[in-house]
């Protein structure tokens, strides 16, 4: 498994649309092949900061598959007018989950 890892910068007064948006986007990037789930968190206390991770079955999945697809288009077009930087993604293997099955 890999896990991709973004650190997003929402435009201030922007957040409630954004995580209007998100809410669609993931009903967007779950549909890529290999996507295994999608968590956004937002940084305490911030209105502008939040954590974007996403499972991969691979890193070919993220990097090759859903960026080259259709829905790596429909994602951005929903999310990227909120972004007051562009966003680095960053990818790790998975060494170690517990408990297994959480």
């Amino acid at each position: 498994m890999n896990v991709e890892h973004a650190l997003l910068t929402v435009a201030d007064g922007q957040s409630e649309k954004f995580e209007e948006a998100f809410k669609a986007a993931q009903e967007v990037i779950v549909k890529a092949d290999g996507c295994l789930f999608v968590d956004l968190l937002r940084q305490t206390g911030s209105r502008t900061s939040y954590l974007l991770i996403v499972a991969w079955a691979s890193h070919s999945a993220a990097t090759e598959g859903f960026r080259s697809s259709e829905f790596f288009a429909q994602w951005n077009e929903l999310l990227t007018p909120y972004y007051s930087t562009t966003p680095d993604h960053i990818y790790f293997d998975l060494l170690s989950h517990f408990p297994p099955d959480a």
